[in-house]
């Protein structure tokens, strides 16, 4: 997917920070974000198709790695700002690495209409909340409600009225957080 090696590193693109303003606006230390071709695992332990960003520092093998992820198709911005909503709560003060150590058991599925917000879920399903939120934003419902169950982790009733009123109101508090660094 690139021609980077691995081993390498970069700051955030200027086109990736722009894309990731509109789902963290200045919530968000992008100067702060590594983006790395590489494996975080000793001994390239790390899954050739698995992002990880243990300590706010993005980390993508050779195999799914971009120069510039806001250049790519929408399912690769996707699983960027998946990986970007770890960087923000590592920057919240969420113990990512601590329990991404179990991300291999977690739950990224997630379902509406228990009256939740973003904080009341797990680590992995706000960040499949928030990259779904953001690709039904970017890509239309009919793209969102397509990869339900593919690229989606939303489980439940996909009518759209009611998809796009449970993403407000479970994101409300991370949307009115966004003003502020």
């Amino acid at each position: 997917m690139s021609a980077s090696k691995e081993g390498t590193q970069r700051l955030m693109t200027p086109g990736e920070i722009t894309m990731a303003r509109t789902v963290f606006g200045q919530a968000l230390h992008y100067n702060k974000v590594w983006v790395h071709c590489g494996s975080y695992l000793p001994f390239g332990l790390q899954d050739k198709n698995t992002g990880m960003t243990p300590n706010g520092e993005l980390y993508f093998r050779e195999e799914t790695y971009l120069p510039d992820f806001s250049a790519s198709h929408v399912y690769n911005q996707h699983f960027f700002i998946h990986e970007l909503t770890h960087a923000w709560q590592h920057q919240q003060g969420m113990w990512v690495r601590t329990r991404g150590l179990f991300s291999w058991a977690a739950n990224y599925r997630y379902s509406f209409g228990q009256g939740k917000v973003l904080r009341q879920y797990s680590m992995e399903q706000q960040a499949s909340i928030v990259s779904d939120w953001f690709l039904l934003e970017k890509a239309g419902f009919a793209t969102w409600a397509s990869e339900v169950g593919n690229v989606v982790n939303y489980q439940g009733a996909a009518d759209e009225a009611f998809i796009r009123g449970e993403f407000a109101s479970v994101l409300s508090e991370f949307m009115a957080s966004r003003s502020a660094a």
